[in-house]
């Protein structure tokens, strides 16, 4: 039998993610998410393609019920031990986003650092969100943070690298295509190990798509930010992050927190 292709995203979150990715900016994050979703204590979230826990256990550690699901069992490790470590409970499960089975369980769920237009087609990411409509309660809160695909596009492509204090050089080229729409970035480490290279494809949507992409799946965007610094939203701002809620039409949309 012919061997089957894996997805880019089946290499891209292992061990070496964490080396190529470093947050320090975590703890404000979570203060932020904590902020907008204004939720009470003991309240259940759901973080999808949570990584290695970081915005899991920041939230768990403030009071909250929260499960973590993603597909990474390296990342997914990291985070048990993490948690762990910090003495915090967060449950989390190995699972593709795509085939979510949670119904009218939590209180609020997240998506963040662009963990959303992994796939193919667009219809699978219009399945992740129905996925996530369904694993919320009727008036739900959602949050998703992600790249500003209009920034993308006037500022790429790029290279950058970062040399770090062990040693190990992280190097990118990232690009954009604009006949397909995807955001393209080759990642190069170099350690004591060797060399090791990675490679990602992420579909970048409109604040116009992703609107009628939530409607369509009954979450309805209330606000529009630039960042988790709640900065006001723009073409130029580098990141979004949209605040919906499951059932419940705004009257009108604000890009002003």
């Amino acid at each position: 039998m012919a061997k089957v292709p894996k997805h880019w995203f089946e290499d891209f979150f292992g061990p070496d993610y964490l080396i190529r990715y470093v947050h320090p900016e975590t703890e404000a994050q979570v203060e932020a998410i904590d902020q907008i979703l204004h939720l009470r204590k003991g309240a259940r979230i759901l973080d999808v393609g949570c990584g290695a826990g970081r915005h899991s256990i920041g939230l768990a550690a403030r009071g909250y019920r929260v499960t973590g699901l993603d597909l990474s069992k390296a990342l997914l490790a990291e985070a048990r031990k993490a948690a762990q470590r910090q003495k915090v409970k967060v449950t989390f499960v190995e699972g593709d986003m795509r085939h979510m089975r949670f119904g009218n369980a939590f209180d609020a769920a997240l998506s963040m650092f662009t963990s959303f237009g992994y796939f193919d087609r667009p219809d699978e990411d219009r399945q992740v969100l129905r996925g996530i409509a369904r694993a919320l309660r009727p008036r739900g809160k959602f949050l998703m943070e992600l790249f500003n695909r209009d920034s993308l596009v006037g500022t790429l492509p790029h290279q950058t690298w970062q040399a770090r204090e062990d040693g190990t050089v992280v190097l990118e080229d990232a690009a954009f295509d604009l006949l397909q729409g995807r955001f393209e970035t080759r990642q190069i480490v170099i350690d004591r190990k060797g060399t090791r290279e990675y490679g990602a494809s992420v579909r970048a949507y409109t604040l116009a798509e992703l609107k009628e992409m939530f409607d369509s799946a009954g979450l309805f965007v209330h606000r529009v930010a630039g960042g988790l610094d709640l900065s006001p939203y723009s073409a130029r701002s580098r990141r979004m992050v949209l605040y919906a809620v499951k059932g419940l039409e705004p009257e009108g949309i604000r890009t002003v927190w």
